[in-house]
This record gives C-alpha cells, sequence and structure tokens, in this order.
C-alpha cells in the first residue's frame, strides 16, 4: 500500500484577507482560520446558554478558548446572514452538533474546531461540512490512539507508511477523519467509523459520497476539511480583528 497519494484538482487559495462583501457560491467551501491568542475576547456576543457554559469551564484557558472561539464563530456567521452576531441563533441536531436555527440561515452549513493557539470554521452552502485542527505534538504516543480509534484499512496504511512519517500521517489522516465524522453529524457515535478506503491515503480525494481534504494551517498543524458532494474551490480566509 503506498503512503504517498493522489491529490484531486480542486482550486485552494492561500490565506487571505477576506472581500467586504463574501459571496458563497455552490461546490465552494470558505475556511476561516483565526487566533485564539490575539486579543482578550468579552463574552458580550454569545448567548446566556454560551455564557453559562463558558463560567463552568473550571480552567481558565478552556473558558477563553471556547468565549474566543463561539465569538469568532457569530462574527463570520453574522457577516454572511448579514445580522448581528449577538443576533445569529443556533439549534443542534440529535447527536448535538451546532446548527443555524432555519430562520436564520438553512442553506448555510458550518463546522468549528480549535487548538492550541489557532481556531478554523468552514461554511458552505446548502451542503453537510466538518472541519478538524489539531495541533502537532512531538511527544504523543500516536501509536495506541490509531490501534484503538482506526479502522483496519486505516491502520494497515499508517503501518506502511515509512516510520519517519508516520507522526505526521497519523495527523493528517485523525484530521481527515474527524473532518469526515463532524460533517455527517455524529462525531465517533456514527455507526460507521472507517472512511471510505480512496479517503484513506489521499490528501484529497473523493469516496463514499464524501470529497476530504488536508491542508496546512500554520506552523505545527494540520488542518482537514470534508464535505457532501463535489466541491470546485476552497477560499481561505484569515480573521483579523482589530
Amino acid at each position: 500500500m503506498m503512503c504517498e497519494a493522489h491529490v484531486t484538482a480542486v482550486s485552494l487559495t492561500p490565506w487571505q484577507s477576506p472581500p467586504p462583501r463574501k459571496a458563497l457560491a455552490e461546490r465552494t467551501v470558505h475556511l476561516w482560520r483565526f487566533s485564539l491568542v490575539q486579543d482578550a475576547c468579552t463574552p458580550d456576543l454569545l448567548s446566556p446558554q454560551e455564557q453559562q457554559r463558558a463560567e463552568r469551564l473550571r480552567v481558565p484557558q478552556k473558558a477563553r478558548t471556547f468565549t474566543v472561539a463561539r465569538t469568532r464563530l457569530r462574527q463570520i456567521l453574522g457577516s454572511y446572514l448579514q445580522i448581528a452576531p449577538q443576533h445569529v441563533s443556533f439549534t443542534c441536531n440529535a447527536n448535538g452538533k451546532p446548527l443555524l436555527d432555519c430562520g436564520t440561515g438553512a442553506q448555510i452549513a458550518f463546522n468549528l474546531s480549535h487548538s492550541g493557539d489557532w481556531g478554523l470554521c468552514a461554511v458552505a452552502q446548502a451542503t453537510s461540512v466538518g472541519v478538524d485542527l489539531e495541533a502537532i505534538h512531538a511527544g504523543l504516543a500516536f501509536e495506541p490512539l490509531a490501534e484503538r480509534f482506526f479502522s483496519p484499512t486505516e491502520l494497515g496504511w499508517l503501518r506502511s507508511c515509512p516510520t519517519g512519517r508516520r507522526r505526521r500521517n497519523f495527523y493528517r489522516l485523525w484530521t481527515r477523519k474527524e473532518a469526515w465524522l463532524k460533517g455527517k453529524g455524529g462525531g465517533f457515535s456514527e455507526s460507521e467509523l472507517g472512511l471510505d478506503p480512496p479517503l484513506v491515503a489521499a490528501v484529497s480525494a473523493c469516496g463514499g459520497g464524501w470529497w476530504v481534504m488536508n491542508f496546512p494551517v500554520a506552523r505545527g498543524y494540520v488542518g482537514a476539511v470534508a464535505v457532501a458532494g463535489t466541491v470546485d474551490r476552497i477560499e481561505r480566509w484569515d480573521l483579523f480583528v482589530q
């Protein structure tokens, strides 16, 4: 089994400043990157339920990360809906995945992930989308995690990779798998947890009705996005807050 994989032809922009008005076309995904440490963030834009959730987090860093990530999510989605961030309304599916309330943007799908100093948000139109972000830890014992969570096909591919590449390829596969499961809506509670074979080895591929791709986020970080259906273009935006 080969470790290097074919990459499908999808247009991928560099990380750049967004235009004042963002057009979200079909078969296009917008990826937003934002810092979790660049500035202080107050909970003023959060709902009472979100503020209560942040207050229940006993570790200050986790509470701050949650507050910043949810604030940035509201700012991003509010820019598409052309409403104030505090007016963005959410609901959840049966597994707890956040969704936009039908009254405030039923055709817009999104997913949020954060790790370390960075957060990511994926936005798409009229399709399911998932995103994952992981900071690469040089000391992580990844083999036991792979044995526990990877399917036999996934584990076999990882073990076929050269030893020096296995750690990074573990993170690439983990983020592809996590983004795919989040896109499906159930996470690790899904009945089918194994990636379709074409999605296992390729950093960008279609399989089982999903398109999945890895992409760079920042030094020491790996990201992945999964979209139901076909994708032609990925536009990557930097969210800079003054």
